[in-house]
């Protein structure tokens, strides 16, 4: 049987064939999501990194999700983080439930090396989700990533400790200190780097004090800095967190040890400084992986302060942007290309993303969207980070060069760079001096 229809109900039901597509299309759309998962210390003995580092990770997804949502390309992007209390069971529990409930395939790696190693051997490698790390320096993983084990999986935004380490020593010695005791975490990137500083410092014609371990979260470190004291040393090198480096700076100066210091980058923070007062860090020497007048990171820096309203000055800042960033792009790129977001896909595109053969294109929302176009438009893409170009080894390792700061009313200034090939000289005189 023929049913006839007048010209108002075809319209009607047109209008409605036409809602219900839309609605579809839509709903189509909006389950169009990739997550950006994060594993950090957000309490604990790194929650006062954590925080700040997590906050920067988090503008860099929101940039790229800005940018790539003025384009009209890729899935909505969204950032999930979730607490390791600082601890390596804490952080491998909840890695398990963003990979196995929320389906993240791409993760803003901890701070600690002790966090990262248990979570690349015991979830991310088999579950081929890749990890970006913001501050986990251990040589540790360049040793895994030579035997195979993190299977490409495994990339870190901040320079091993092999290299700030050198840095570190260079940069005391060319501050006129010949004799510098050394208090330092108890764990794996203390461990390295007060062995890589007094190599590069005794291979640069210095002596070193004694070197004591400290174990976090004590209520007093006077046995420690007492111990740092003897032998009459000329310098403190800090290898501590800004929460007991408080506590052992103040015991330093109670003490009468001199007033001259030297910090790695995991003390390059403001509220450190704020603590301590500026008036006794005058002849203290920060040094931090990236180079001078870098507009990726002066623009991070920039719209860190507008968005969270906090300062942008701190270890980890930069390089928790730049992870951020890095998984965000290479979510765009696999959608742009109609690929998968697998591990294994996302680690590719980050090479293909951070070589030296490609254009240079910068942070910021409007950097990301040139290099979205770029990249949409089938060119090679070098991405110049807050931390600087970042060109990554086969084992994830990226090699910066550094910047020595010190304080001038109440802030960091710039007072030279150390260069690579600087840091590769000293590094041979080491091998020279062990052979």
């Amino acid at each position: 049987m023929k049913v006839l229809q007048s010209k108002g109900v075809r319209i009607l039901g047109a209008a409605m064939l036409c809602m219900a597509a839309s609605s579809l299309f839509n709903a189509s759309m909006a389950a169009c999501e990739h997550k950006v998962g994060a594993v950090l210390s957000l309490t604990g003995a790194y929650g006062a990194h954590g925080v700040p580092i997590s906050r920067a990770a988090q503008l860099g997804v929101e940039q790229v999700n800005e940018a790539r949502a003025a384009l009209g390309v890729g899935c909505e992007l969204v950032y999930d983080v979730r607490d390791s209390n600082t601890q390596a069971s804490v952080a491998v529990d909840a890695a398990r439930k963003l990979i196995d409930l929320e389906g993240v395939t791409a993760l803003v790696g901890p701070i600690s090396s002790g966090i990262t190693a248990p979570l690349l051997s015991s979830v991310t490698v088999e579950k081929d989700v890749v990890v970006v790390a913001t501050a986990s320096t251990s040589s540790t993983f360049t040793n895994m990533g030579k035997r195979g084990e993190t299977k490409g999986l495994f990339f870190r935004t901040l320079s091993s400790d092999s290299l700030q380490a050198v840095a570190a020593a260079m940069m005391a010695y060319e501050a006129g200190f010949r004799k510098p005791a050394i208090i330092y975490f108890n764990n794996d990137w203390g461990k390295n780097n007060q062995a890589g500083f007094i190599d590069a410092f005794k291979a640069l014609g210095g002596e070193i004090g004694n070197s004591v371990p400290f174990n976090p979260d004590q209520p007093s470190y006077r046995s420690e800095i007492t111990k740092t004291l003897e032998g009459d040393p000329d310098s403190l090198y800090m290898l501590s967190n800004t929460q007991d480096g408080v506590k052992h700076f103040r015991d330093w100066i109670r003490f009468d040890g001199p007033q001259n210091f030297i910090m790695p980058q995991g003390m390059n923070d403001s509220a450190f400084v704020d603590t301590v007062g500026a008036d006794l860090l005058k002849n203290a020497w920060f040094i931090s992986p990236g180079t001078p007048a870098n507009s990726s990171l002066e623009k991070m820096e920039s719209d860190f302060q507008v968005r969270w309203d906090a300062t942008p000055k701190g270890p980890g800042r930069n390089s928790g942007y730049d992870a951020g960033v890095l998984i965000g792009l290479a979510m765009v790129t696999a959608d742009m290309r109609g690929l998968d977001t697998s591990g294994s896909t996302l680690a590719k595109i980050i090479r293909e993303i951070t070589g030296p053969d490609g254009e240079e294109h910068y942070g910021g929302v409007d950097g990301l969207k040139a290099a979205i176009k770029a990249i949409k438009a089938g060119k090679n893409i070098w991405y110049v980070g807050a931390t600087g170009p970042i060109d990554f080894d086969p084992y994830g390792d990226v090699a910066t060069p550094f910047v020595m700061m010190k304080i001038k009313d109440g802030d960091y200034v710039d007072v030279g760079g150390i260069s690579l090939e600087e840091v590769s000289e000293v590094k041979a005189k080491v091998r020279a001096m062990n052979n």
